[in-house]
């Protein structure tokens, strides 16, 4: 089965990284020739007219304020992902760029066989980022209420508290012994009453809903079901 080829777009003032990142692409048969972006000052334009899969976004070398990019690029109208290539990828820094819309980060250190199982992964919808760094990227989210928790399905609650732990698509359907296809479906359903976009936003709205004090009505039903 042929698999898609995958358009990324390369934001990154570092000319010496940008060359170094097209040269590997360019002998990729997964990826496209890549667009690339010299400044922050064009790359919002740039995704709205290529709509790429992936923009691999140099976290070090993109202009003084990079996460507040990250925040403009999240809230777009685009799909796009976006994996952060950051210097360091200890977890204060992954949790950082996920909590600004980053579907994943890449330490320059992880050395380029890393680097495009992490763009397939993440642009599938998945993210990239070691689970204790997504779990530090989930405290101290603020709370709301659990307006949406009724709204969702006990299967679709039940991936919703393990996003949060990490686990992709494969180790959920093992462990909760359904097919790959079915947790995709499950996901897709859960992002579309969450008004979320991945994987990572679903993780950080889990917070709100199972944090949040439940509705003593619907705990009254909980009961009446266990009981």
């Amino acid at each position: 089965m042929n698999r898609k080829r995958l358009t990324v777009l390369i934001a990154t003032e570092n000319a010496f990284l940008g060359d170094c990142l097209q040269h590997v692409f360019r002998h990729e048969a997964l990826i496209r020739p890549p667009v690339r972006i010299a400044g922050s000052t064009d790359l919002l334009r740039a995704v709205e007219e290529v709509s790429p899969d992936v923009v691999l976004f140099d976290m070090d070398g993109l202009g003084a304020l990079p996460e507040e990019i990250l925040i403009q690029l999240k809230n777009g109208r685009s799909k796009t992902r976006t994996l952060v290539l950051a210097p360091r990828a200890d977890e204060h820094a992954i949790a950082r760029a996920l909590r600004c819309g980053a579907s994943g980060v890449l330490g320059r250190g992880e050395g380029i066989a890393n680097l495009l199982p992490a763009l397939t992964t993440v642009a599938s919808g998945q993210a990239w980022a070691r689970r204790q760094a997504i779990a530090r990227a989930l405290e101290g989210v603020p709370r709301e209420t659990a307006a949406h928790r009724q709204a969702l399905t006990p299967r679709e609650r039940e991936i919703l508290a393990m996003l949060g732990d990490g686990y992709r698509n494969k180790e959920l359907a093992v462990l909760l012994k359904i097919k790959e296809q079915t947790v995709k479906i499950h996901l897709h359903s859960l992002f579309k009453k969450l008004h979320v976009r991945s994987r990572v936003e679903a993780a950080l709205k889990s917070i709100e809903l199972f944090d949040a004090p439940q509705d003593p009505s619907e705990t009254h039903r909980a009961r009446r079901r266990s009981g």
